[in-house]
Parts: C-alpha cells; structure tokens; sequence
C-alpha cells in the first residue's frame, strides 16, 4: 500500500474522536445565540462532511437525528471502508460514505445541503484542494446553511513547525510504513532533547504533551506534504471570496465573548478596531490560539430583537452526568482560570441536577436576574467545560435500539463514548 496520496498519508486510519460542536443542533444553538436564523431541525435537512475519515461523527447524528440525511466524503479507502462497516452494521439507511477526492465529489454530485463540516483537514491539504472545499460549499449549501471549518492558526502552532519538518523529513528519508516513520521520528526528537537540543525552547513541554498522543494520530498530524498552519485573516478572505459565506463566528461558543475569553487589559483595545479581520487576529493574538472552529453562513439574516430573546428562551439545557451538582467552579479558559463562585453557580447547579430547565427559567434565579449577558456568559463557559448541553426538541423520535447497539459497540471497542440523544450528540 503506498503511504500518501497527494501528500496525504493514506495507509493508517485516522482515530476515533468525536468532536460535539460538528452536532447540528449545537451549530444552530450557537448561531441563535449570536442572534442570526437558522433552519429548524425538526425539519429534514442534509448534512455532508468533507474528510469525514472513519464517520464517527456523522454516525452519531445520523442516529440522532432519523429524517435527515448525512454524506461523508474521504479519500482515504480505509477510513470508508470502517465507515461503511460500522454503518452497516449498525442498520442505518440515511447516512451514505463515497471515497473520492473533494474535485471529483464537485464534478458529480448535485445534491444540495443545509450544514457542510470539514475537521482535521484544512490545514493538511494543498491550496488546491482547499479551494475544492471551497468550491463544493459555494455550489452545494443551501441559504442559511451552515459551514464549518477547523483548521490550525497561529500563534500557538508556530511551536510545532520545526517538529513537523522533522517528522516530515524522516518520513521522505526512508521506505517504511507511516506508523514506522513516527516511531523513528519520536525516538530521535526524543534523543535531540535528552542532548540539550530544545534547551531554550519554551514550549517544549507542550511538544512533548503532544507527541503522548497515539502513532496514528501523529502520522495524520505530521507526515504530511502540506502541513500548514494558517492566518484567521487569510481564511476568512480565502472563504469569502470563493464559498461567498459570512463569517459568524465560533463553534466555541464562550469564544464569541471577549468578556470571558480575551484577557481583561486588551478587550478595551479590541473594541476600538474597527476592522474585522483585525479585530479577529488581536483576539487570535490575545488568547494565543492554536486551532480555530469557525462557523459561516450563506446569506446570513439577523433576528429581530424580539425573536432572538424568544429564541433563546426556548432554549432548554441538561447537566451532564460528569457535571458538580453544588459548589464552586474553576473553569479553565484560554485565557487561565476563571471562577464561579459557591453562590452564584450553586443554585443554577442545584436546579439543573434535578430537571432540564429552559434559559427563561434559569434567568430567574437570583443570580441572574435582569442580568441575561451572564447566564449567557456562564452558559457558554459550562458548555466548554463540557458540563452543559442543550436539549433537542425532537430526541424522543429516536430509535433507542440504534442508540443501545451503538453503545454497545463502543464498549466492546474499549471506546468511551455514548450517545446522548437528548442533546442530539455523544459524550
């Protein structure tokens, strides 16, 4: 089996990890919150993943949500054929995997989708390729539809360049298999820093946190062509001018908040930019991002002030079960800690231990009265820590034997996930 293709490594698959903002309902959450339409879910609606590698995430939404239908396209065989598999085996008829390249599904699909999700690839790919990306979100999503995209951006991944140029170069210096070429990779970067070489590189402790991560998670990570860490300024002009999408903003949603995800002495600067491309890489600086979540939309409407309270408060919330049910709470941001204090996060704790509760309920606790920004604020900083998720409207027309038979499988595979239809994701 050849190693790459097109740069890419083609001959190990991508691990398993689920990643829940890619969920439809936490994208259109999200972009309500920020106060822009979106199409209702309890609709049918189609979803399609660019380098869907072996479809764990369209997996999990195609069993939570029945009426849809879900597309992932991959050009790597063996993350198809696993995809295909696991569909197959779990009986499901509304989620569909091809194996071609992004300029081939262009030239021949013409199906029409609500959400198009690209993650982990991006910043691997050539140019080329991610103008098909491109290409495929401005010919094939729908308006209001949503795309969304992650890819690496500076200035945290400037660390990891010369450590991937090392990885890179084993890897074209010698005939082994990817999983081969890591291991030599580690040992001699493991070598090189026993001997002093990374003596006053301040980051190195995060490099080495980074290699503990599995063989195959470094060969997809690493030994590409194309490994490319990018600007938030260029990638959105690049979207733009090509897809025609608006940038909204973060699938991270306490990121759309300066107040709670920007150190306090720089938000006053940042409001005086008036420029948008700026005013997002100041905040790429101020929080020294690594990697971005970004959301755009095909001809984005705001709501009425009217609506988009209501909107909101129709939101309904669950605390997840790894969740403190009382007490206080430290939460880690990009920015360092932040913390809620035992009276005012304990009584929201307290009530949502006990029932979900809608975002209105929850406004007239104490604690947040006449005060919505910070039940947002603490919304969105419990939604991060992965403590809080929103509730679907529609979960009771789920078939709870998929769900069982899902995570079935995942504990026969020693994986920790489950789904959580509730919340339309897994955990």
């Amino acid at each position: 089996m050849k190693k790459r293709e097109k740069g890419y490594v083609v001959d190990t698959a991508y691990p398993i990890f689920f990643y829940k903002e890619m969920s439809p309902l936490w994208l259109n959450s999200v972009i309500n919150f920020l106060g822009f339409e979106t199409r209702a879910l309890g609709k049918k609606f189609s979803y399609l993943e660019l380098g869907c590698a072996t479809g764990i995430n369209l997996i999990v939404s195609a069993i939570n949500n029945p009426d849809a239908s879900f597309i992932g396209v991959d050009f790597n065989k063996t993350h198809i054929d696993i995809a295909k598999n696991m569909a197959k085996e779990l009986e499901l008829n509304n989620i569909k995997f091809i194996n071609c390249n992004f300029d081939s599904f262009l030239k021949t699909n013409d199906m029409k989708f609500d959400y198009i999700v690209c993650h982990g690839t991006y910043s691997w790919i050539s140019k080329e390729n991610q103008e098909s990306i491109l290409e495929i979100v401005y010919k094939l999503l729908n308006d209001l539809g949503i795309f969304y995209l992650h890819y690496m951006c500076f200035p945290a991944s400037t660390s990891l360049i010369p450590i991937q140029k090392l990885f890179n170069i084993v890897d074209n210096s010698i005939k082994e298999d990817s999983i081969k070429s890591v291991q030599i990779s580690k040992q001699l970067f493991y070598d090189l820093e026993k001997s002093g070489a990374f003596i006053d590189n301040e980051k190195i402790e995060s490099i080495v946190k980074t290699l503990d991560n599995s063989d195959e998670y470094l060969a997809h990570e690493f030994l590409t062509d194309n490994w490319n860490p990018l600007f938030s300024s260029d990638v959105h002009k690049m979207v733009y001018d090509i897809s025609k999408t608006t940038y909204i903003g973060s699938a991270n949603p306490y990121e759309n908040i300066d107040n709670i995800s920007v150190p306090s002495r720089i938000q006053a600067l940042i409001k005086e930019i008036k420029v948008p491309a700026l005013k997002e890489y100041v905040k790429d600086l101020a929080r020294n991002s690594k990697q971005r979540v970004d959301m755009f939309q095909r001809n984005p409407k705001i709501l009425k002030s009217d609506e988009h309270i209501k909107t909101i408060n129709k939101m309904r919330f669950k605390l997840l079960p790894n969740s403190p049910k009382t007490g206080e709470i430290i939460f880690k941001t990009q920015i360092g800690e932040i913390k809620a204090s035992k009276e005012i996060i304990s009584p929201l704790l307290e009530k949502l231990s006990k029932q979900i509760m809608s975002f209105e309920e929850l406004l007239k606790l104490e604690s947040f009265k006449n005060n919505p920004i910070f039940l947002i604020e603490t919304i969105f900083l419990l939604m991060n820590e992965g403590y809080l998720q929103i509730v679907s409207n529609n979960y009771k027309e789920v078939n709870t034997r998929l769900v069982e038979k899902f995570n079935k499988k995942m504990m026969n595979e020693n994986i920790n996930l489950e789904i959580l239809s509730e919340c339309n994701t897994a955990i």
